[in-house]
């Protein structure tokens, strides 16, 4: 194994030293075997600019645990909440078990200010009153690109068969990481028995990440507690897609609706969101569907998955993990408003991913990189790879039981925006829940259509502008890579050329929030959504955009290439992202052969306003620099130019508006016919864990987290590895080259031992395949055991009798100062007599420590906690809890805290009693 060093980023998470303290994480925690109640989508109000709200720990080497703990439970959403700040790069976001509480760690010089930081879910600033997605004024549309109807059949349309339902249930499954096993339920749609349909292509749909129960009998009634106790039920997301299997039922296709309820009610617990655990139950149904198959008709060689939002992360992972060794075979994909926190692909697997312009829950439209990652990993990947943007689309009406007025559960518009803004629900544009479900009708049956053997559904896919009567006049956009195209990408087989009268270079997809690099693209704007870039800080692999600007008609640039482009029977497409602070482009095609001859063609996109691209929604956060497929016939060309069409070594641009600048994402020439996929899997990355104790000896160490490789390596291979949660000034960024036939390694990752005690250290790795390998577990942890005598903790009651009104005082004291920050944490449990509850208290403290939403309930069954620190150097501190007043006659109430004392589990029980003031 060779290790490559690259540029050092770092990431890190943590744990709480032993003995006398609790883990950060555990402060606010929800009693065990709980999950706090919270309703599937609620509009946030958060806390405004509280700073009280963030907690800074130190952690020691220059390691903080940072946290931000809202006013009320976050939402159960597809999306994650995430920590970040300015020059800052922090480790996987956490939610703690309270459903509040964000949480990352971070390495800086100096402990950060959370005047500076922010928490962000789902493009919103949290801990910033209102929505920044309600900034905008209104912004102009978009223009609308000329069209022509598909030539094939329809296939948002039903077909000729009568179809028949049916559900099963089978025992439930037992995952790592989760405490309650995951059901196995299937919803069947199907041609009926004797339906004279041939064999049956198997279609298997996974649900998202959705509210898990609720009260049938009142509608503001939701709990994540699992399994489902009454009065509460399922919520049945599974059922949501039965539009579109009947749709496919009806044109001779078997169709399986899966439920995983389980999953997401307990899928915070896992570091990878549960993708990995998504993919498992989806093998286990296919594993049943082994045994059905016969008696169904069911042509297991042909499967095709669908999954929506993580189920759309997790049916990828499926697809990665499913080797040709097995009982069936995927043949494609469909990803609907899927996330991809793994930055992951499936090779050797066709996939279509569905991006909803104004998806409010995973608003940066992550799922592009199913697509771009797609691109790079290996150089025989014929599988077609097409992303389709959808105007007007938001998250959640691509399912019914996350539809208002469709459901059985309460539901709602996930878009958060004015009515009447691009993305409102009032809006022209903006598409109805009905037009939604169409457009999802149609492509995901179009590219089932297109898997299991009928290109005639291609044109939907490839950029073509073309479109189907089922749609209506929907506005749909797409672009693809793949499929047999010879491809070409900036700062790998293409270096820009010499330029005329424009700025042209090679920049790196970066979006950065300030200042600005020569090779970083210019996207410095918080309210731009840059999905096929990563953002600054992230630790992913980037890709090399081409940039051309001008300020003046005819201006030119362009890339050269020295092998040359075959266009003499293939159509040229540009993937070509429009910045909108220029406006929209009147663009030209310039194509040179090797001997100098030169023709100039019109693209074929035209827009209404007569335009060649125009940008995407100008408004804040919703412009998103996307791109758009620039097509070009070079069958067009004057003959008289002289031009060698299979001699292509120059493509550029001619700039015909007055200014504009665009990003060219790659250039590559398309076949008529999608070339054959072959039958094959990239070998699979797993990453390992590895727990071992720190030792004695002040140093730094190194320790050596596994991998395996699942699969032969036939040729060279390489992956990017993030080690986070290193000691300050470690390499932490590096490459990693797998030589043929290699099935293991391990990653080197720096740690510090010592003699004193301190918080165990948990260091991450994550991995991103880069070529001839993809990652599967892309996530390991180290685990180091702090082994030296922690400083023992007691704990007095400065009164055990207090009046309501005044607080009631902790004193937590250690027998000598520690050189770290001591962190303390006391759970509230029950006690004898009567238990104090949350309107005893004052609300500021039951918003930080408690549940503002069950105030009515007593404290230890809402999993109230009190906590604070000792800093370094320091030997107590003073905890306090503040009462009410409330005038009513209560008699005694007692409130009994439990506080852990050390290593070995040890804890004491303080209580005290509140008296009714006279």
């Amino acid at each position: 194994m060779v290790v490559a060093a690259l540029a050092a980023t770092l990431i890190t998470t943590a744990q709480a030293p032993s003995g006398a303290l609790t883990a950060p994480a555990a402060a606010a925690a929800a009693p065990v075997g709980t999950v706090a109640e919270v309703a599937p989508d609620p509009v946030l109000e958060p806390g405004g600019d509280d700073l009280e709200r963030w907690q800074v720990t130190d952690l020691g080497d220059g390691r903080y645990d940072v946290s931000w703990t809202s006013p009320s439970r976050l939402p159960l959403t597809s999306d994650r909440p995430t920590i970040g700040g300015p020059g800052l790069v922090f480790g996987p976001p956490t939610l703690d078990p309270d459903g509040r509480t964000v949480r990352a760690v971070v390495t800086a010089e100096v402990a950060p200010d959370p005047a500076a930081l922010d928490v962000v879910l789902s493009g919103d600033r949290l801990d910033e009153r209102g929505r920044d997605a309600l900034a905008g004024a209104g912004g102009d549309a978009v223009a609308g690109v000329r069209t022509d109807v598909l030539a094939a059949t329809d296939p948002g349309l039903p077909g000729a068969f009568a179809t028949t339902t049916s559900d099963y249930e089978l025992d439930p499954v037992k995952l790592p990481g989760m405490k309650q096993p995951i059901e196995m339920v299937g919803h069947v749609v199907e041609p009926s028995a004797d339906a004279a349909t041939g064999a049956r292509p198997l279609v298997l749909f996974l649900h998202g990440r959705h509210g898990v129960c609720y009260d049938p009998d009142d509608r503001r009634g939701y709990t994540r507690k699992w399994p489902c106790v009454a009065p509460f039920a399922e919520i049945p997301s599974h059922l949501g897609y039965d539009y579109v299997q009947q749709v496919l039922a009806s044109q001779g296709y078997a169709t399986v609706s899966v439920r995983v309820n389980g999953i997401n009610a307990q899928d915070f617990r896992l570091d990878d969101g549960g993708a990995g655990a998504r993919a498992t139950i989806v093998a286990r149904h296919l594993d049943h569907w082994v045994g059905l198959a016969a008696a169904h008709q069911v042509d297991l060689d042909q499967v095709v998955l669908v999954g929506h939002s993580r189920g759309g992360e997790g049916i990828n992972r499926a697809s990665v993990q499913i080797l040709p060794s097995a009982p069936y075979t995927v043949v494609g994909q469909v990803l609907l408003a899927p996330t991809d926190f793994a930055a992951q692909s499936a090779p050797y697997v066709p996939t279509v991913t569905v991006l909803p312009y104004c998806d409010g829950d995973v608003s940066d439209i992550q799922g592009q990189q199913f697509t771009d990652t797609g691109r790079d990993l290996v150089d025989d990947d014929t599988s077609l790879k097409s992303s389709v943007l959808v105007m007007g689309a938001n998250h959640n009406f691509f399912n019914t039981e996350w539809t208002p007025r469709l459901a059985a559960a309460p539901a709602n518009d996930d878009w958060y925006g004015r009515d009447e803004a691009p993305c409102g629900r009032r809006h022209p544009d903006r598409l109805s829940a009905r037009e939604q479900r169409a457009v999802g009708t149609a492509y995901v049956a179009g590219a089932v259509a297109l898997f299991t053997g009928d290109d005639a559904t291609l044109p939907l896919y490839d950029g073509s502008a073309v479109t189907v009567a089922s749609i209506g006049d929907a506005d749909v956009r797409t672009h693809a890579l793949g499929g047999g195209r010879s491809l070409r990408r900036p700062g790998i087989e293409a270096t820009p050329s010499l330029a005329s009268g424009a700025g042209t270079r090679l920049c790196r997809g970066i979006a950065a929030y300030s200042g600005g690099s020569f090779a970083i693209c210019r996207s410095n704007s918080r309210s731009l959504i840059t999905p096929h870039w990563g953002y600054q800080g992230s630790a992913v692999p980037v890709r090399q955009f081409f940039e051309m600007g001008w300020t003046s008609a005819g201006a030119r640039g362009g890339l050269r290439f020295d092998d040359p482009l075959d266009l003499s029977t293939g159509r040229l497409e540009l993937r070509t992202i429009v910045d909108p602070r220029r406006g929209p482009v009147d663009l030209r095609v310039r194509l040179s052969d090797s001997t100098g001859a030169a023709t100039t063609l019109t693209p074929d996109n035209v827009t209404d306003d007569g335009h060649t691209l125009e940008p995407l929604l100008v408004d804040d956060y919703l412009t998103k620099l996307w791109a758009q497929a620039l097509l070009v016939d070079a069958t067009t060309a004057d003959p008289g130019d002289g031009v060698d069409l299979t001699d292509i070594v120059r493509v550029e641009l001619v700039g015909l508006s007055d200014r504009g600048r665009v990003w060219v994402a790659d250039l590559s020439s398309a076949p008529d016919d999608l070339a054959p996929v072959p039958d094959v899997r990239l070998p699979q990355l797993r990453i390992g864990d590895l727990r071992m104790p720190e030792g004695d000896r002040p140093a730094v160490r190194t320790a050596r987290v596994p991998f395996e490789v699942v699969g032969d390596l036939t040729g060279p291979a390489r992956f990017l590895v993030q080690t986070t949660g290193e000691t300050r000034g470690s390499r932490q960024r590096f490459a990693v080259d797998l030589a043929p036939g290699q099935k293991s390694g391990t990653i080197p990752v720096h740690f510090a031992a010592d003699d004193v005690a301190g918080y165990p250290q948990r260091a991450d790795v994550a991995a991103w395949a880069l070529s001839g390998v993809i990652t599967d577990d892309y996530l390991g942890v180290l685990r180091v055991e702090d082994d030296d005598p922690a400083p023992v903790l007691s704990v007095r009651l400065a009164s055990r009798r207090v009046v309501e009104g005044d607080p009631i005082v902790y004193v937590a004291t250690i027998a000598a100062p520690a050189s770290y920050t001591v962190f303390l944490s006391g759970l509230v449990v029950a006690g004898p007599g009567q238990d104090l509850r949350g309107d005893d208290l004052r609300a500021r403290w039951i918003t930080r420590h408690s549940d503002p939403d069950r105030t009515r309930l007593p404290l230890h069954k809402v999993g109230a906690s009190v906590y604070g620190d000792i800093p370094s150097g320091e030997r107590r501190v003073v905890l306090r809890i503040p009462t009410r007043r409330d005038g009513r006659a209560e008699g005694k109430e007692k409130l009994t805290v439990r506080f852990d004392t050390d290593a070995e589990g040890e804890s004491l029980v303080r209580t005290v009693t509140v008296v009714d003031a006279r």
